[in-house]
Parts: C-alpha cells; structure tokens; sequence
C-alpha cells in the first residue's frame, strides 16, 4: 500500500536511493503497488504519466479514489471530482488495475442509496474499461443485499484485515481485491516486522486457493501496520501461495574499477 516510505531505505531500498526513484527500486520485487496518495487528492497528470514511464510493462497500479469523494462528500454529487480522478488516472493505461473505493465508518446503511445512485453512472463517468473495488467499515454495511448491489455492477467487495470489522471473503465479480491493514499507527517505524501474522496470513492464502476457480486476478496489498514491515508481510505470502519471492536489494555493490 504505497511505496514512498523513508523508514524503508538501508532496508527494503539502497541507502541512498532518492525518494523519487523509490518506485522504480519498489517495481524490481513486486508486480503491483496500491496507491494510497491518490486518496488525498487528485494528481497532477504529468506525475500519473511518470508513474506509468518509471515501471516495468508488465507493473499494475492500483489507485484509491480522493477521500474528498469517499468522506467529505460521501458520494454526494461527486460526478464531476470523480470524472477528473478517473480522466487522469487512464494515463496509466494498460497498467491500470481496479480503482478502490475505501469508505469510512462514518459510511453507513444510510448511505447506501448514494451508493446505488452512483454505480449505474460508474461507466459513463469513466474513460472506459475500469474496475473497481468497495470497502466498507461500517458493520450495517454488511448484508446480502449489499452484495447482490455490488455483483450486479461487477464490483468488487474488498476483504479487508483490519481492527473492528469481520475477516470477510465474498466474491462479487471475476476479481479479488484484499487488504491485510492490521491498527493504524500500531508502530513508532517500519524498518522489519514486529509482530507474527503468520497465522492469518496462512489463513489468507488458503482461502485465495480454495477459491480460485472462482475469479480471474487477485489484487492483494499488506499495509506497514499488519506486521510492521509490509514487504516482508507480502512476501510472506507470496511464498504461502507457492508464488515466486524475490528478495529486495538494499544494498549496492561498488565497482572495482
């Protein structure tokens, strides 16, 4: 979730690494990254364009929609802001994966109608083609008809790991979209992993296998706070779904010459 964090330097990057290679450093271990800096705001589209230049062909983004949208406005009359958002992240292309709409606790069953305005405008809103993935944290919100509401537009209902709300895996349309999230400022730093999730993470990806006829891809992202280190949180997933691991560089080797 993210990639532009200071406490990873001399750790998951070379000490010396400037912040804004960080990405291109993040894209040689991991095939995809969850953007958490588009859920303060819309960027500018020249950074979008640099995003999609500094990764691999092969790289996936995953943007969250501004909390402007989400929170402030709680999906009231945000036609315009979310076209803008959308407009602006097509530049990422075919590195574009699903677009996540993370909803507050103060989202509520009572906001559901402003949901149900929204979807059936997703399309025309959009630039084509997007997806798009909903968390809820907000207990009301969980229910069958909600459910049903997202498999009818083929929206994604996340899973979510994170204080407060269920562990829940539901499959709504041809995709996956998981977030192992753990506390919010549970570590003073994210250096290396300070507490043992091994438990649920295997929980996680036996899920994800027993399941696997039943969607396409699966987008999952491990925030800093689950474990205290996020990389090694994904990595160790990666290899409980028998995926390849590949190990962060961060050191580099001086020549002899």
């Amino acid at each position: 979730m993210g990639w532009n964090y200071p406490d990873w330097m001399g750790v998951f990057y070379p000490a010396n690494t400037p912040l804004r290679d960080s990405l291109t450093a993040y894209s040689r271990t991991f095939s995809s990254v969850e953007i958490d800096s588009t859920f303060y705001g819309t960027p500018r589209e020249a950074q979008v364009v640099r995003w999609h230049q500094m990764t691999p062909p092969d790289f996936v983004f995953c943007p969250k929609v501004p909390r402007l949208i989400t929170h402030d406005m709680a999906l009231k009359e945000v036609d315009a802001p979310l076209a803008e958002f959308l407009r602006v992240m097509a530049n990422l292309k075919e590195k574009r994966g699903a677009i996540l709409f993370q909803f507050p606790p103060t989202f509520t069953r009572a906001d559901l109608p402003q949901l149900e305005a929204l979807l059936p405008k997703l399309e025309e809103l959009g630039m084509g083609g997007e997806r798009f993935a909903v968390e809820f944290r907000h207990r009301s919100l969980i229910g069958e008809d909600v459910s049903a509401l997202l498999s009818e537009y083929n929206i994604a209902l996340a899973s979510a790991d994170i204080v407060n709300m269920p562990r829940r895996f539901e499959v709504t349309t041809d995709f996956i979209y998981m977030r192992l999230i753990g506390k919010h400022g549970a570590y003073n730093h994210h250096k290396h992993t300070q507490t043992d999730k091994s438990e649920f993470v295997e929980r996680w990806a036996n899920v994800l296998r027993g399941q696997r006829e039943r969607f396409e891809r699966a987008y999952v992202f491990c925030n800093n706070d689950y474990e205290g280190y996020s990389p090694a949180t994904c990595n160790r997933l990666k290899a409980a779904l028998g995926l390849p691991v590949i190990e962060p560089v961060a050191e580099v080797q001086g020549s002899l010459f």
